[in-house]
């Protein structure tokens, strides 16, 4: 072969190898145009609040950059989990914030948005965390006081009693005055044997909620000790000395635990029209058992048997 033939057969390799790269940068850059083209439609399908084009699109976009190796813009899972959201996709909103917070692009919207959705899966650890983190970065966020409210209730949820104790104080005043808030708080007081608080509470919630089995219960027992307790006490002080002055006494304590009785009694009454419990009928048989009106507590205790 001549010289001149070898220098065109390698100016016509050069040539295609030239055409070659060239043809194959134009199709990396035309995908690269393509997601940018994409990933702006989608942008503004959700600015417009085209919620399932803008979810389609982003989703598009993820598939397209996993098949080139390449990192997904974190805006991408920030939107597109916000429009699951919207969309009341629980599943892809956790998935795609998930993985959206790993980057600075979150933001507390990002964090409440978590903890209403782990709120819907009962997920109680997962809700708490987020709860946690927005409460703690986020404490001018628009949704602050909404977040300390679910944390409460989370806490209450998740038997944490100390700590929705501790965040009692910082809940809003109109919160704190509902009676679910009220009911919560109660049972916090009562698991951790606060019981000086428990007497306001429950007055709180029956202001509220009239027929509240547990302040009604709270309220109930309360009074029967009381008079049981002073009843048990005197009537034995007399049996091991039965003098006219420690007779005065029991005369003197019999006004006092008889309307803590009467008291009582009202309290299991109500209680028993509301729900007839056995444990009520037999409360109400030994108040009658002590008034000693035998046909009444026997009536009760009667009752209380067929429960």
């Amino acid at each position: 072969m001549t010289n001149s033939c070898k220098l065109i057969i390698l100016a016509i390799s050069a040539t295609i190898f030239t055409i070659g790269c060239s043809t194959t940068k134009k199709i990396s850059s035309s995908k690269t145009d393509i997601t940018a083209q994409k990933h702006q439609e989608a942008n503004n399908a959700f600015n417009l609040g085209e919620y399932q084009k803008a979810l389609n699109i982003y989703e598009e976009v993820m598939e397209i950059k996993k098949t080139q190796n390449k990192k997904v813009d974190s805006t991408i899972y920030q939107n597109a989990g916000l429009a699951a959201w919207e969309l009341k996709q629980t599943d892809k909103t956790i998935q795609y914030l998930e993985i959206a917070k790993r980057y600075p692009i979150a933001t507390d919207k990002t964090y409440s948005i978590l903890a209403k959705a782990f709120l819907e899966k009962d997920n109680l650890s997962k809700e708490i965390t987020n709860l946690d983190i927005y409460i703690t970065k986020y404490p001018q966020g628009a949704e602050f006081k909404d977040m300390q409210n679910q944390l409460f209730f989370a806490y209450i949820k998740s038997e944490n009693w100390e700590s929705a104790y501790k965040l009692w104080p910082s809940l809003e005043s109109t919160t704190q005055g509902e009676a679910k808030s009220l009911v919560g708080y109660f049972t916090v007081c009562e698991k951790l044997g606060y019981k000086n608080q428990l007497d306001k509470v429950a007055q709180q919630i029956l202001k509220l909620d009239a027929n509240n089995i547990g302040a009604l219960e709270h309220f109930a027992e309360k009074y029967y000790y009381l008079a049981e307790n002073s009843y048990v006490k005197e009537m034995k002080a007399y049996q091991a000395n039965k003098t006219e002055k420690q007779y005065q006494q029991l005369l003197a304590a019999y006004k006092i635990y008889f309307e803590n009785y009467r008291i009582a009694k009202d309290y299991f009454l109500k209680l028993y029209q509301l729900n007839p419990k056995s444990r009520y009928a037999t409360f109400l048989g030994n108040i009658f058992t002590r008034y000693e009106n035998k046909e009444k507590a026997d009536y009760y205790y009667n009752l209380a048997k067929k429960k």
